[in-house]
């Protein structure tokens, strides 16, 4: 393994000082360290090496989980995967966010990993991309022309390319909480813990009276960038949850999808589990979605 090329280290404690630390440093592309678990594998392994590193740890209010006014859940950057797992409200509304987080990595890179930092990686299978994708989830970020507000649809231009700009960070995200809808997410890995995905698949979907009333499909390893079954979503939509429509819709989903070949898995392979991985977190969520229909007295609502 390579030596470390040398880098300057910086943690500032504030925006403010984030700010001027930019300005002092115009000329050098920072590289963000929030948990390291993608960074610094990056650096000693050669493939990146920012001469600025830039800690975020020291920065406020970019930690938590908490309910907005507005009825939508905020989770700031530097939460960890491992706070995704253990928090009541996402275990119990959103479902598909907490088998992302359990399902990634190991315990210790779950403790160290942040939300922020999986998602500002770019990778097409990471983790909470796809739930957040089928989540209709807001990016927020900061940088020292301001503020944005991301819609996570318009997050991901390419294979590790993302919307962000130079200097810019991931301060939280916001995920609406809606009533009545059940989810859940499914992972295809090399073995059952710890790999990084050659396929997943994350739905979204309420039902009333047997029919689908609202569905959302998101793929990760499915295209250069997360995707969402568009074709699959509108042909689910307004039909009975019966397996020959969970079978269709997951060959949808695959004919939407545009895999490569990697070290991971070849393209073939990759459409072939699509299908499957779809299918199967149809049926989870709407396993789900009979529980719900159970604690609200037997009627779809």
């Amino acid at each position: 393994m390579p030596a470390l090329k040398p880098f300057l280290y910086e943690r500032p404690s504030s925006l403010e000082q984030l700010t001027a630390l930019l300005a002092d440093h115009a000329g050098m592309v920072p590289g963000y360290l929030s948990g390291g678990t993608d960074l610094l594998v990056a650096m000693r392994t050669g493939k990146d090496s920012p001469e600025l590193v830039v800690d975020l740890k020291g920065l406020p209010n970019l930690r938590g989980i908490n309910r907005c006014e507005d009825g939508k859940l905020w989770i700031g950057a530097l939460a960890t995967i491992h706070s995704l797992e253990v928090n009541k409200t996402i275990r119990s509304q959103i479902t598909l966010l907490f088998e992302a987080a359990q399902s990634l990595g190991s315990w210790q890179v779950r403790n160290r990993g942040t939300i922020g930092g999986n998602l500002a990686n770019g990778a097409p299978t990471a983790n909470t991309a796809a739930p957040l994708l089928a989540l209709d989830a807001e990016i927020l970020t900061w940088s020292p022309v301001g503020k944005r507000r991301i819609p996570v649809a318009s997050f991901w231009l390419g294979a590790r390319k993302t919307a962000l700009h130079t200097g810019e960070i991931i301060t939280g995200v916001e995920i609406p909480l809606k009533q009545g809808s059940s989810s859940a997410y499914t992972k295809l890995g090399p073995r059952k813990a710890m790999d990084i995905a050659i396929a997943s698949a994350a739905v979204v979907l309420s039902l009333d009276r047997g029919i689908i009333q609202e569905v959302r499909i998101a793929m990760g390893g499915a295209g250069p960038t997360p995707l969402r079954a568009r074709s699959a979503e509108a042909y689910l939509t307004g039909r009975p949850a019966l397996a020959e429509n969970l079978i269709q819709a997951g060959k949808l989903a695959a004919s939407e999808s545009n895999p490569r070949t990697s070290t991971r898995a070849t393209r073939e392979y990759r459409l072939s589990v699509i299908p499957v991985l779809v299918e199967r977190s149809i049926r989870s969520a709407l396993k789900r979605q009979e529980g719900l229909v159970e604690e609200n007295g037997g009627e779809d609502r």
